[in-house]
């Protein structure tokens, strides 16, 4: 027989078996129902910041331009507005940035092509002109002013630029804007960032090429914008082609390529850079000449003669600096 303090040591050990068994019991039921509310809610997951990419930024080519912009000095209100026919002109030292003749110069106005010189800019600071782009049916349709490239077709770099600057052609804009920055529509975004970069305030591209309307500058931006581009090696060695021929490749046909920008055969010391035209915009023109050592940066917009409204600020512009240039461009007979 037990006795009775055995009995009672048998019974704490029975108790203190089950109290285990108890527990063990309910921590098994909370691991699985903490299980189950996972299961059913879901684990949250790790939470990562990350920047966002900028791809603008990480495509830059290393360059020795300056990124300075010209600052404009010397007020335009002094000058004759009924020297030129266009709305609005200006004329400037590409050194100094002294305005030599302005007519109003900050009304705001579309550009029509001459939106192409920011395409330039950009795919200039983005791409080597070794590089190949593909031609594709988007820009392939885009019409109007064309380079002549087809659908499926590759271009280097090089040779899009030539028909961009030399043809306007649009469809050369919209292969660039596309394989430069993945699209279209990604591409303004960076041309605007850039606009920004060089302090153009009064400038917003919509396209690549200058077909839609709702693209404004003044005559004021483009200037500075114009003197920046010619600080591009590639940019003023293009501009200042007459013609270009592009051989026959088995990647794409033979194209000949005639530069639109006529004062560049006419007038002593022009070295470019290039003509727009739409219905909205008008007969725009920007130029760049060097005679004598001072160089000068022009823009008219929306004339009726942009020829004859460059030439007579061009001169105009020199004169004041004791300069005569020899033509007979505006001679009657």
């Amino acid at each position: 027989m037990y006795s009775y303090q055995q009995k009672i040591s048998q019974d704490s050990k029975k108790v203190r078996g089950g109290l285990w068994l108890w527990l063990l019991t309910a921590v098994l039921v909370l691991f699985i129902s903490a299980g189950v509310f996972f299961l059913n809610k879901g684990v949250p997951a790790e939470i990562k910041v990350e920047g966002v990419r900028d791809e603008y930024r990480e495509t830059l080519k290393a360059s020795d331009i300056s990124k300075e912009r010209l600052l404009l000095t010397g007020e335009a209100g002094d000058f004759p507005t009924d020297l030129i026919v266009g709305s609005a002109g200006i004329v400037v030292d590409a050194d100094t940035g002294e305005i030599l003749y302005g007519k109003e110069i900050n009304k705001r106005m579309p550009l029509a092509s001459l939106v192409k010189i920011m395409t330039a800019v950009v795919t200039l600071e983005h791409k080597s002109l070794s590089d190949y782009a593909t031609v594709t049916a988007e820009a392939d349709a885009i019409g109007e002013n064309e380079m002549g490239v087809s659908e499926g077709e590759a271009y280097t770099t090089e040779e899009l630029m030539y028909g961009l600057l030399l043809n306007s052609g649009n469809d050369a804009a919209y292969t660039l804007a596309e394989n430069v920055a993945g699209s279209s529509e990604e591409f303004v975004i960076w041309m605007n960032g850039k606009a920004k970069e060089l302090g153009l305030k009064n400038t917003e591209f919509f396209d690549p090429s200058g077909l839609d309307d709702r693209s404004y500058t003044t005559a004021a931006d483009l200037v500075v914008l114009t003197e920046y581009a010619m600080r591009h090696k590639e940019f003023r060695e293009i501009v200042a082609t007459v013609e270009k021929e592009l051989p026959y490749s088995e990647l794409h046909k033979y194209l000949y390529l005639v530069n639109q920008t006529n004062l560049l055969t006419t007038y002593p010391g022009v070295i470019g850079v290039k003509t727009g035209y739409t219905e909205e915009a008008g007969l725009c023109l920007s130029t760049y000449a060097e005679n004598s050592g001072k160089r000068l940066a022009g823009v008219v917009l929306n004339s009726i003669d942009r020829k004859g409204d460059m030439i007579i600020m061009l001169d105009h512009a020199f004169s004041q600096y004791g300069i005569t240039v020899e033509h007979h461009l505006l001679d009657i007979f």
